[in-house]
């Protein structure tokens, strides 16, 4: 069943109570029987919690991506593979026209005895380890980016969102988007984050380091891959390097199961495993 629901005559739709908060819900629109827009409030903690539910419901994710790194006159495009498992497990496999390998990047953060990351090139048949791997990816993409800082991000998902204290929410003029603020304990960056009222799916993420630098994240082009609606465009901005990484999807499949053998990598005889089992 769906029920409708009408405007609010008060204009002031959030009132922000001590720490905790708490989000009016009423808005005009056919919602879902479900929609926690059936609750005349909800408390900041409880929308993140319910952000949270959402993205534990992406266990892995593999798609083909298209992907362009904008910087100070220079615009480079990569066809690449790309693979996610949980929030601390990527490959990335960079193609030719033909859809050969020209490199492989893997990272695992819950390899915790051995080399987090690897990287192998093939024109040279070369794998490149700790230090190496970072200069390596500048070269390739044209800027500094630490890529494991962001697979949550390729996975459709809030960075940082388990850790984060929130701080501050509202409504926005329209009543479609939760604006909500709040900061990261393990670096003090600052987040602020648009949030579809009535979906709850993350549309951009404004973060502010201790330095002053500013990271902006776009979530776009949402469509149904699999039981979820997942984003098949999304950027990166590094404003202060004037840089921009745009990423667009191709065919994603999500939940299906990824082995331990597509982080591992077998060259002349030697393995390179970064499963973590």
């Amino acid at each position: 069943m769906q029920v409708r629901f009408f405007s609010c005559r008060l204009w002031a739709i959030l009132l922000l109570l001590a720490g905790t908060g708490f989000l009016s819900s009423c808005q005009s629109g056919m919602v879902p029987a479900d929609s926690h827009l059936h609750q005349k409030s909800i408390s900041l903690e409880d929308l993140r919690q319910r952000l949270l539910d959402r993205q534990k419901g992406l266990s892995d994710l593999k798609s083909f991506v298209h992907t362009t790194v904008e910087t100070k006159g220079r615009k480079r495009s990569l066809r690449q593979a790309l693979l996610v498992r949980g929030a601390e497990t990527l490959r990335i496999d960079t193609l030719s026209l033909l859809g050969q390998p020209l490199g492989v990047y893997i990272f695992n953060g819950q390899n915790m005895k051995g080399q987090r990351s690897v990287l192998y090139d093939t024109r040279r048949n070369r794998v490149f380890q700790g230090i190496e791997v970072r200069e390596m990816l500048v070269r390739i993409l044209g800027i500094e980016l630490n890529l494991e800082e962001y697979i949550s991000v390729f996975a459709g998902n809030i960075p940082r969102l388990e850790a984060l204290k929130m701080i501050g929410g509202a409504l926005d003029q329209e009543r479609t988007v939760y604006q909500l603020t709040g900061v990261d304990p393990a670096d003090k960056s600052r987040m602020e984050i648009e949030v579809d009222a009535y979906t709850l799916l993350p549309g951009k993420v404004s973060r502010t380091l201790l330095s002053g630098e500013v990271i902006r994240i776009q979530w776009q082009d949402y469509r149904i891959a699999g039981d979820r609606n997942f984003p098949h465009r999304i950027i990166i901005e590094f404003p202060a390097k004037d840089a921009r990484l745009t990423l667009i999807y191709t065919d994603p499949v999500v939940n299906a199961g990824i082995p331990d053998e597509s982080f591992e990598l077998s060259i002349g005889g030697k393995k390179f495993s970064l499963s973590g089992h």
